[in-house]
């Protein structure tokens, strides 16, 4: 074979196995399977009921953690994900539950949780706890967050990312801020196919 068709042939062929071998374009988040994220989930919704991950089961959640009076991370994300649930079939949407925790716990009551997260589609839970639950659902997740107390302000900071659990309770993918609708409705039917 000559050298130039030989050259050709094979790098036609690492570029099908780096093609392979990397992640699809098309996902919204990062397998973090194998980080074993999550499994803890012991949050009140704004009726004061104790919501666990092991309630959901069977269905494909969405978990987000953020704070009510966040001016931009927050709102764009839950408008996001809103699209995102409108995008899916019925029967698809049926099989999906999106939980958002605050990590403002002091400040953000359970009713005000309630009423932000059901301002961007009903079908939204809102959740909170104490500072130590809060704490402890975080870390679990490995979601990272900060308040500081500056004069006669609170300066919230936090991960912007947010996590798709399957319907077995398992954290299988972080989903990053620039994620669009499109991308997360393929890695939320990729789980739903799954099930």
């Amino acid at each position: 074979m000559p050298a130039r068709l030989r050259r050709r042939a094979l790098l036609g062929l690492a570029g099908a196995l780096l093609a392979r071998a990397a992640p699809a374009a098309s996902s919204s988040g990062k397998d973090v399977t194998a980080e074993h994220l999550g499994g803890l989930l012991d949050l009140r919704d704004p009726t004061g009921r104790v919501r666990r991950l092991a309630e959901f089961r069977g269905k494909v959640l969405l978990l987000f953690f953020g704070y009510t009076r966040c001016p931009d991370v927050c709102p764009t994300t839950l408008l996001r994900v809103a699209e995102a649930v409108r995008l899916l079939r019925t029967d698809e949407a049926a099989r999906v539950q999106v939980l958002w925790a605050t990590v403002d716990p002091e400040r953000d009551t359970p009713a005000l949780v309630g009423r932000y997260v059901e301002a961007f589609n009903p079908a939204f839970i809102g959740l909170s706890g104490s500072v130590a639950q809060t704490d402890a659902v975080t870390a679990a997740f490995k979601f990272r967050y900060e308040i500081t107390y500056y004069r006669s302000e609170v300066l919230v900071s936090h991960s912007p990312d947010g996590y798709v659990i399957d319907a077995r309770g398992r954290t299988r993918v972080r989903i990053g801020y620039d994620a669009s609708p499109e991308q997360i409705v393929r890695d939320v039917r990729a789980l739903l196919a799954e099930a």
